[in-house]
């Protein structure tokens, strides 16, 4: 089939990442697929368009090389559509050229993000070609257009959440129980992502290092420094801006670190892919509470202690990660992950 994927595109590493995992799944079960372009560009309005524009010179001033890495892992590794799909401009023929629509995954649904609409649910696509992957709320609960959540849910064939508090949401709004499944970046394996992995141009650390990846306020640097000091390692921050690290640079150096130390739930996840000792630190921000991610994760691979907030946080629980238990829980989620994937494509095939 010719699948085309509706994700959000911003300069995020989960993001990124994710879009390009399902890419792979998709393509890797006999499928062509594609990215729905989501800047409308000569088809927007004069004021989005100078507001796209105005984004991307912010990015650019912020980190030229970043901004450079990112857009050279999305040349490289993402296959983008023709077609385009936005909030002043739809492609006409989207239906036509497209046999199957995946939504997913990340936090397409978040109903807090500014950008995302009605559009994260393809209303303007039939019933039974629309397929949601691991999409995430974001949030415990929807407090505000219920309503309308709920029909643009009950217009999508076939739902899988990557939260449970995701199906939770769905239940609540829609009667339908649906399927808890793993964020496409967990279906790939380590040696898949040395596919994309890359050093940073420049990168020559003096010592093993920690890597720091903190979204939020950053006010655990005392604890951050305590565990990297435990076992002699050096606190490489990410967000310091000393290295345009895009995607690609973002798996290489998680890969090649000792220890992670991060409020971000795809670091938690390629530190869990790569074997790398991880701290989860709850994320410090005036944002809607995004924690459901955490708690779907950590119980998914029995990550008891791994959180800052837990009375069981400490070195020796970061350091002490079983990792035969953790591969034995990965496998089994999975196969039922691309059960369900396989099951919801066949139903769109099968009209």
């Amino acid at each position: 089939m010719n699948i085309a994927i509706l994700t959000i595109q911003s300069l995020n590493y989960g993001n990124r990442l994710q879009n390009y995992a399902l890419q792979t799944v998709l393509d890797g079960l006999g499928n062509q697929t594609c990215s729905l372009r989501r800047d409308a560009g000569f088809h927007g309005t004069g004021k989005s368009n100078l507001r796209d524009v105005r984004i991307r010179l912010g990015a650019i001033r912020r980190g030229p090389g970043r901004y450079r890495s990112f857009r050279r892992f999305d040349r490289d590794f993402i296959s983008f559509s023709n077609s385009v799909v936005s909030k002043e401009y739809v492609s006409p023929h989207l239906n036509s050229t497209n046999d199957c629509f995946v939504i997913g995954s990340d936090q397409v649904w978040n109903p807090d993000f500014g950008f995302n609409s009605d559009l994260e649910y393809l209303p303007m696509v039939p019933c039974g070609k629309k397929v949601a992957y691991a999409a995430s709320f974001g949030v415990a609960e929807i407090a505000v257009n219920r309503e309308r959540t709920a029909g643009l849910l009950e217009d999508i064939g076939a739902i899988s959440v990557r939260e449970a508090a995701g199906a939770d949401i769905v239940r609540e709004l829609t009667g339908r129980d649906v399927q808890v499944v793993l964020d496409p970046t967990l279906l790939l394996d380590p040696s898949d992502w040395m596919v994309v992995a890359k050093k940073p141009s420049g990168f020559h650390p003096e010592r093993p290092y920690a890597f720091k990846y903190i979204l939020g306020d950053d006010v655990n640097d005392g604890r951050v420094a305590a565990l990297a000091d435990s076992r002699g390692l050096e606190v490489l921050d990410v967000m310091d801006g000393s290295l345009a690290a895009g995607p690609s640079e973002f798996v290489w150096l998680i890969a090649h670190s000792e220890l992670v130390c991060t409020d971000s739930f795809h670091a938690s996840v390629f530190a869990l892919l790569h074997h790398r000792p991880l701290a989860i630190f709850e994320r410090v921000s005036s944002d809607a509470d995004m924690s459901s991610r955490f708690d779907t994760l950590c119980a998914n691979f029995g990550l008891a202690g791994h959180r800052s907030s837990e009375t069981s946080f400490c070195e020796d629980t970061v350091f002490g990660t079983d990792w035969d238990d953790v591969d034995v829980r990965l496998s089994g989620l999975r196969t039922s992950s691309l059960a369900w994937l396989g099951d919801a494509l066949g139903d769109v095939a099968r009209g």
